[in-house]
């Protein structure tokens, strides 16, 4: 199927509504401690999926995390989001998100959760964002929320988000990237647990495993029973490296 489509009239109006955007960070995740009471400060052994430093920790992330979409076999398809839609001028995506999908601690996905993620990427002083570099952020957008460059203009490519509804969200872009879809595949980009990222205990994942603690240098995953699609849920857990 073709995701790529023109917005109908009647969804192009919402390009008009005041986008907005906030961001935050964090480092690497055992459920086995509690995470940190300060919102925005991850404990040491919790993922924090935006800033992931080795191969094996992005390995372990794509097994416990999910994104909007997903790349398989060089193709965008649908994780979070199960349609997405994209303006004539490939300034605005819309994206239609999964009902009924659950976080590993229980919490409902939603808009407001995708917000929460998107906002603490992209805005330096949001209380999420931390004091991490998001290096994958910079190197798929150029920049943080209010940095201009010599001439004024805004460094980042990317503009705000806004919720439309609470399973839709619209992401606008100051200027077109045909890549945007395949940059945001990228596990550092995956939506954690806003409960999570607020001070509670968990992974922060949808996806099909979930952390069950990290030994040394690797993580012990577990199945995780509430996934949205329960005929891809693993018979047994398995370890993985980690560091």
């Amino acid at each position: 199927m073709d995701h790529k489509k023109p917005l109908f009239i009647s969804v192009m109006m919402i390009a008009t509504l005041l986008l907005g955007a906030c961001g935050k960070g964090g480092s690497t995740v055992a459920p086995t401690k509690a995470a940190a009471s300060t919102p925005g400060a991850l404990t040491e052994l919790q993922f924090d999926p935006a800033n992931l430093d080795n191969d094996n920790a992005r390995t372990a992330a794509g097994y416990v995390f999910e994104g909007l979409v997903g790349v398989k076999d060089g193709t965008v398809v649908p994780a979070l989001a199960e349609t997405w839609t994209v303006s004539d001028d490939g300034l605005d995506y819309i994206f239609n998100l999964r009902p009924a999908v659950s976080f590993h601690d229980g919490s409902a996905l939603n808009a407001d959760a995708v917000l929460v993620n998107f906002n603490r990427w992209f805005d330096a002083a949001n209380p999420l964002h931390g004091k991490v570099a998001f290096a994958a952020w910079v190197s798929a957008f150029k920049g943080f929320k209010g940095e201009t460059t010599s001439d004024g203009k805004a460094k980042s490519q990317y503009d705000g988000i806004e919720k439309v509804n609470e399973l839709t969200v619209l992401v606008h872009l100051n200027t077109p990237d045909a890549d945007f879809l395949t940059k945001i595949a990228d596990p550092a980009f995956s939506i954690v647990s806003p409960a999570v990222l607020g001070g509670a205990e968990g992974d922060g994942g949808t996806n099909r495993y979930k952390s069950a603690g990290v030994s040394g240098s690797t993580m012990k995953l577990e199945p995780f029973a509430g996934y949205w699609d329960p005929a891809s849920i693993p018979t047994q857990g398995m370890d993985v490296p980690f560091k």
